[in-house]
């Protein structure tokens, strides 16, 4: 009796967990990682990622950006050392410091519908976070998607 409340336990931990939250994403934002070229920034920032089946849900931060963020993207697939196109675009204020969430609308992360080659490029570390500024159009603060 007591190894099948064992057993029952067991699978019913196996389910809660193949059926839970997707798979969740961290990255850490600083101009040491921008590429080809580091930037040198007193701008830091973090964000989650959760590909939950097809869908993409973001929330973060950042602070001391050198001037107002100009646009914001997730872009792959690419390595941490390499470069990518933008992926999907993220919602940021037009600020040096303030939130970040997958956005609404055409192009937005929240919008996407993700084929089963891009959820794997997302579980394989290939997909980055970067947020852009005038001073720094190509990138000021850049962070590889991880898993947790």
């Amino acid at each position: 009796m007591k190894a099948n409340r064992l057993f029952i336990a067991c699978v019913a931990s196996l389910s809660l967990a193949a059926c839970g939250g997707g798979t969740e994403l961290t990255a850490v934002l600083s101009g040491a990682a921008e590429k080809p070229t580091a930037v040198t920034t007193n701008a830091s920032g973090n964000a989650d990622v959760t590909v939950d089946g097809t869908s993409i849900k973001a929330t973060g931060s950042f602070k001391d950006l050198s001037g107002n963020a100009t646009a914001a993207h997730i872009h792959g697939p690419a390595d941490a050392n390499s470069t990518a196109g933008v992926f999907c675009n993220l919602n940021v204020p037009a600020a040096p410091s303030g939130t970040i969430n997958e956005g609404t609308g055409a192009g937005s992360c929240g919008a996407m519908t993700l084929t089963d080659a891009q959820i794997k490029d997302f579980e394989d570390g290939k997909m980055y976070v970067n947020i852009h500024t005038g001073a720094n159009p190509n990138g000021e603060i850049r962070g590889q998607l991880n898993k947790k």
